[in-house]
């Protein structure tokens, strides 16, 4: 990514919208529940009547409450309820009694980020907006991911580093037959025109939803595995770019829908295919200095981008249960299937944990790139954790090692390090990693920790055919 009508018969259902017009954007420095009186008379006019809040389990699941959209000055101000127990949700569904979260008792308030707000789907008048979870007492919950993020961004930016982020979203769609099998839905090869094609209106219709929805977008096609496609998610803020992500995994989920389909952000569907990536690209300046690019270092980088590409390099065992939240992610990042499982950085080398692109002839600035994460991760607590790395990083440089070239795998004798083979070697380096002890608290950290053990409880004992069918319609779908 850069860092910088359908023929269908089912493309009319999805329109989009965005809360545009007098009252759209909430006036600066007013209340909550003086911006959502704002905001109402504008919503009820372009039809909107409903609003989903969401926010991200530790799991990576995304959670929501409806309300209707004349509640909102109230919503705004108080919130809507929500049960402690969620962050103990596993992959599919079912809660760990070991978790400490796996409580009955305790509440906390969602409260909806109006700033996020934007129309979702016209047709049935639903707006969507991004939560924050607070205590009975309207104080800030301390395990609130979305919270964690936005701390974390004011941060940097209380520090003069100006931070943009971007995800790439990779998915397939498909059907599952009685066996259980994987289907895809749309036939072509890898990348092919074929595919794009054939699955013209679908893409149509997707663009046109995320086009509705105000969710900028750079590229939109088909990807390497059989029914895959991607999409790739123009920059932001960090608090933002996470939004995007889930505003657009809603998107894509109702599109499929429409058309029949099962979409699958799932790390593997079927070990047979490859699998689905998240990729997170990062960009940072100083007083409008890249880090990334125009230093005297190798590509471009600047001392300052040393430092930060050898932390995040030093870090990346610690990350790897944020990035990658499943048992079945590590089935992927396997030799072989271009998920990028060394601990190795490279200058364009997308088989490098982490992979440098410089900047273009077009003005495109260089950015980093991780390979390595996928749509099990919560956006927000990812981000977060890799800003806290990044600050960290910058404060303590530590030399930068030569980049990898080539395939790390064929190194003559095997001396590419792998990151961490399965969810429970990452998840010992992330209960390690004082660094990101301290940037998440104690009590985040260690619920964080409970749920990949949760999922390390659950995966015990599979095969991996029965592991990549347990989620292969991740999120799962009745």
């Amino acid at each position: 990514m850069a860092m910088s009508g359908s023929g269908s018969e089912t493309s009319g259902d999805i329109t989009g919208g965005a809360v545009r017009g007098p009252g759209a954007i909430p006036a600066q420095g007013l209340e909550p529940a003086a911006q959502a009186a704002d905001l109402l008379p504008n919503l009820l006019e372009q039809g909107l009547r409903r609003l989903a809040i969401t926010f991200v389990t530790h799991g990576g699941a995304v959670l929501a409450k409806g309300v209707p959209v004349q509640r909102l000055v109230q919503v705004a101000r108080a919130g809507v309820g929500f049960s402690p127990v969620s962050d103990a949700f596993g992959a599919t569904g079912a809660i760990d009694p070991l978790q400490s979260l796996a409580r009955p008792d305790g509440d906390l308030r969602l409260v909806p980020d109006l700033s996020s707000l934007r129309a979702l789907d016209l047709t049935s008048g639903w707006a969507w907006a991004a939560g924050e979870r607070r205590g009975l007492d309207g104080q800030p919950y301390a395990l609130d991911q979305r919270s964690f993020c936005r701390r974390w961004q004011q941060t940097l930016s209380h520090q003069g580093l100006e931070t943009l982020a971007g995800f790439e979203i990779e998915w397939m769609v498909g059907r599952t037959s009685p066996d259980g099998a994987w289907r895809p839905a749309v036939p072509g090869g890898p990348y092919g025109a074929d595919r794009l094609v054939e699955g013209l209106d679908y893409l149509a219709a997707l663009a046109e939803a995320l086009d509705g929805a105000s969710l900028d977008w750079l590229q939109l096609h088909p990807e390497y595995g059989a029914g895959q496609f991607e999409l790739s998610l123009a920059p932001a803020t960090p608090l933002e770019a996470a939004d995007r992500l889930v505003a657009a995994r809603l998107l894509i989920q109702r599109v499929s829908e429409r058309f029949g389909w099962r979409c699958s952000f799932s790390p593997l569907v079927s070990p047979e295919l490859v699998g689905n990536g998240g990729h997170l690209h990062l960009s940072l300046q100083r007083q409008g200095r890249h880090l990334l690019g125009g230093g005297p270092g190798v590509a471009g980088l600047t001392r300052e981008g040393e430092a930060l590409v050898a932390g995040l390099l030093q870090e990346l065992p610690a990350l790897l249960p944020l990035a990658c939240a499943l048992g079945v992610s590590y089935r992927r990042l396997a030799p072989g299937r271009w998920a990028a499982p060394f601990q190795v950085w490279g200058v364009e080398n997308r088989e490098a944990a982490l992979r440098l692109i410089p900047a273009s002839a077009a003005g495109e600035p260089a950015h980093l790139e991780l390979k390595v994460s996928d749509l099990s991760a919560n956006p927000y607590l990812l981000l977060g954790a890799v800003m806290a790395v990044v600050e960290a990083s910058l404060q303590t440089p530590r030399p930068l090692p030569a980049p990898v070239s080539g395939d790390p795998g064929r190194k003559d004798g095997g001396t590419a390090p792998r990151l961490p083979l399965d969810l429970a070697a990452a998840t010992a380096a992330f209960e390690a990693s004082a660094l990101l002890r301290q940037a998440l608290g104690e009590r985040l950290h260690s619920t964080v920790a409970e749920a990949r053990h949760a999922e390390i409880r659950r995966c015990e004992g599979m095969e991996d055919q029965a592991l990549i069918a347990s989620t292969c319609c991740w999120p799962v779908v009745g």
